[in-house]
């Protein structure tokens, strides 16, 4: 168009132009901001305040994901930016990679030094294992090897399920053995059993799920008896020995009350379904068992796996197409981010997993999520950089 005919259009109509112009050119909108600051200059202060590596944080607390046009500004808002996403703990669901070398319908995750992924699994002939991957392409391969070569990784089990980490070594949880519903292995060399933990009389099918508290090295398993028609958390002390049986729930249909168990800071995170009598949600206890609150009450439909870290609760959800358990319907898997405080879903990422998802884990920079049927585990990034 010929600057005699732009001459012709009103200041509104040029403004406009104008401005589609820049948000379809970056180099259009670096000239007109360029032109801008010489037109009419930001003063001084503002230009201080607007660059603060002290008051920028402060500025970007309530960005999200949908404000991402702020970090194409400068390079020190696009760090501040950046930093602001992983203060949240979003998750970046357009980097997700899928883990190499799983084993067979894997059940529980927990991670090593060196970046060795622990996990338990069994083959067709329901023979139960603790394999070894890499977690990262950062993983130590001497660290690898020294798993792999362990006589834990030869060990058959009876049905192990979830792993978590102690001070000294990781734990084993076990269905099906009445004098071993939970193991307790070394950190190093072979990986000898430390020691072991029966099933309760009144829970005589084991543990299924457990979490450890970092401070005290309490355990919290979630006992399951026959049927998978009662569960309870157990509270067990750092030796193994049983402090005492909270939560006890009888199921309202034919799947257990209580789904896994987290814990974060000092509580304990206690994700029930849909067949608890209080329905779906996250009850929050202390460290002795007693209850303090709900949070997402009624906001899961098939939740099957939590995780906690930095003030946000991670839970996996399962829904069908149709919201109805019919073979036709496609399943779909969402991992729901709660902020602990508040009990708000914060964000909603859904993965290509299908069946049954038997754990997740957050460590570090990234959320891993087992599915049992699938025998895959699917690893998502949080978004942003802390530098």
């Amino acid at each position: 168009m010929s600057r005699s005919r732009l001459a012709k259009l009103s200041h509104a109509q040029l403004v406009e132009l104008a401005a589609e112009a820049c948000e379809s050119s970056r180099k259009v909108k670096n000239k007109a901001d360029a032109l801008i600051a010489q037109v009419a200059p930001l003063p001084a202060w503002c230009v201080d305040i607007l660059m603060s590596p002290d008051l920028l944080p402060q500025l970007f607390s309530s960005f999200g994901l949908s404000d991402h046009a702020a970090a194409s500004v400068c390079s020190t808002w696009s760090h501040a930016y950046s930093r602001q996403l992983r203060r949240c703990r979003y998750v970046d669901a357009t980097r997700v990679r899928w883990l190499a070398d799983v084993p067979k319908q894997p059940n529980g995750l927990c991670m090593l030094p060196g970046g060795v992924l622990a996990i338990t699994s069994s083959d067709d002939d329901e023979v139960a294992a603790v394999n070894f991957v890499a977690a990262r392409n950062d993983t130590d391969p001497q660290a690898l090897a020294a798993c792999q070569a362990s006589t834990l990784a030869a060990q058959h089990f009876e049905w192990l399920m979830d792993l978590a980490r102690t001070n000294d070594g990781f734990l084993a949880c076990n269905l099906r053995d009445r004098s071993a519903a939970l193991y307790k292995f070394a950190l190093d060399g072979s990986m000898d059993e430390l020691a072991r933990a029966p099933a309760l009389a009144e829970y005589p099918q084991g543990f299924s799920r457990c979490a450890v508290h970092e401070q005290t090295q309490r355990t919290f398993a979630l006992a399951v008896k026959d049927g998978d028609d009662r569960n309870a958390v157990a509270i067990l002390d750092s030796h193994l020995q049983v402090v005492a049986t909270v939560e006890a729930a009888n199921s309202m249909d034919d799947d257990g009350p209580i789904r896994d168990v987290a814990v974060h800071g000092d509580q304990v995170i206690v994700l029930t379904t849909r067949d608890h009598a209080l329905g779906p949600g996250l009850r929050l206890l202390d460290l002795d068992g007693r209850y303090q609150r709900t949070i997402a009450a009624f906001r899961f439909c098939r939740p099957q796996a939590v995780a906690a870290s930095h003030g946000k609760v991670f839970v996996v959800d399962k829904y069908y197409e149709e919201d109805e358990e019919d073979e036709e319907d496609p399943i779909r898997h969402v991992l729901l981010v709660i902020d602990i405080h508040s009990g708000d879903i914060l964000q909603q990422v859904q993965f290509n997993l299908v069946d049954e998802i038997s754990a997740v884990l957050v460590d570090g920079d990234e959320i891993y999520i087992a599915g049992f049927g699938e025998s895959e585990v699917v690893v998502l990034p949080f978004a942003g950089s802390e530098t």
